[in-house]
């Protein structure tokens, strides 16, 4: 019996917490996540404030998130400045990281197909719906940025913003040129807004357009910047980070474009970019993957300065023994069998892609460890892109 009473103690704690929750971040999000989703029946967030937008202190709310599981925590960082505050306190005093991913993967052999998508949880590959999406069938994901997804429809040349959590979308007005390259950029606890950023064609000499998209304002304006480096040296490996959007340039630059004083300035960089590049950040720096067939480079960027990391052996990669995997000989390399995929936004992993299953490396202790396999389709799975959500 006292076994029955404090099992429903326990239960009845979850349940108010979710009840509570669910109250609060149902007023909240009229004034605070009004982000064009869905059209979301409006184009932007109205208010935005600092404080929990409930009447709790928060040594309260801070006794409800610790009932809370884990990922839910997580997902709470989300809703606003003070809610991450708490959430982070939570997290320092030792609750375990989760990791929960989505892939985006199109084979060569599927490139007629509409686009499937999946996500790791629980070390399980599952399916994705984007079924709820009008737009799903004929559009792509682009990028993704802090829990939001950008979709851009070709024929069309429409955008869409989507949040696969609350499942919410807006559509984007056309910008007015065509777009080579786009990117998103939204840090959830520096703004309530998002920009969508459009490189134009027709770019001359060191002189390029951009066209900027703010959910603040709900329009698109048209920037002229000098580069630094000839346009067309410009790359598709480009990241955003902290305000600046982070380009790679032939043969050995960086162009940082920072969208607030929306000014160019050029970084070196060290090493040949002619070789596969992946920007990133992970804790609380810019960082740079380079892979060729020998080795990975990891390069972190302090200040103006870039520093060499880290670097891993192709081969130990790629004859790392566990319990799902054993891959050799190098060639498999060629055949497209290993790629780079992402870096850890808080600690010091990296995630790879060996021959459709995904492991993660740690940087410190030089250890492999297998997260899951990509299915049973795994030997024909392609995985372009990987999006970490924590």
């Amino acid at each position: 019996m006292q076994a029955l009473n404090n099992y429903l103690l326990g239960f009845q704690l979850y349940l108010s917490s979710f009840v509570f929750l669910y109250i609060s971040f149902y007023h909240w999000i009229p004034t605070q996540m009004k982000m064009s989703f869905s059209k979301m029946n409006n184009s932007n967030i109205s208010s935005y404030t600092k404080t929990n937008g409930i009447d709790l202190i928060d040594d309260l709310l801070m006794e409800i998130f610790t009932k809370l599981p884990v990922k839910s925590i997580y997902r709470c960082r989300c809703v606003s400045r003070s809610w991450r505050r708490l959430a982070d306190r939570c997290i320092a005093v030792g609750l375990p990281l989760v990791f929960c991913a989505m892939f985006y993967r199109s084979g060569p052999r599927d490139i007629d197909l509409e686009p499937r998508y999946g996500c790791n949880c629980n070390g399980s590959f599952q399916e994705t719906d984007f079924s709820y999406l009008p737009f799903y069938h004929n559009s792509n994901i682009i990028d993704w940025n802090n829990s939001l997804l950008l979709f851009y429809r070709r024929i069309s040349f429409d955008f869409y913003v989507c949040n696969p959590t609350t499942k919410k979308w807006a559509a984007l007005p056309k910008p007015r040129g065509e777009s080579q390259h786009s990117i998103l950029a939204f840090d959830a606890y520096e703004s309530p807004y998002y920009k969508v950023v459009c490189f134009s064609s027709g770019c001359q000499a060191q002189v390029g357009q951009l066209e900027v998209f703010s959910s603040e304002t709900d329009q698109w304006v048209e920037h002229s910047l000098n580069w630094g480096v000839n346009s067309s040296h410009l790359t598709s490996w480009m990241h955003y980070f902290d305000g600046v959007i982070y380009v790679l340039a032939y043969p050995r630059h960086v162009a940082c474009i920072d969208l607030e004083k929306m000014c160019s300035s050029v970084i070196e960089f060290p090493d040949d970019i002619d070789n596969v590049a992946s920007l990133g950040n992970s804790g609380g720096f810019l960082h740079c993957a380079i892979n060729d067939a020998n080795e990975l480079r990891i390069w972190v960027l302090k200040g103006i300065e870039w520093m060499l990391k880290n670097i891993v052996s192709v081969s130990d990669i790629l004859e790392w023994k566990g319990d799902c995997i054993y891959t050799s000989p190098l060639a498999s390399l060629v055949q497209g069998q290993f790629k780079f995929l992402a870096f850890h936004p808080k600690e010091d992993v990296v995630f790879l892609w060996v021959m459709g299953n995904l492991m993660s490396y740690d940087l410190c202790k030089k250890i492999f460890d297998f997260v899951c396999e990509l299915g049973t389709e795994k030997e024909k799975i392609l995985v372009n892109q990987i999006w970490l959500f924590l």
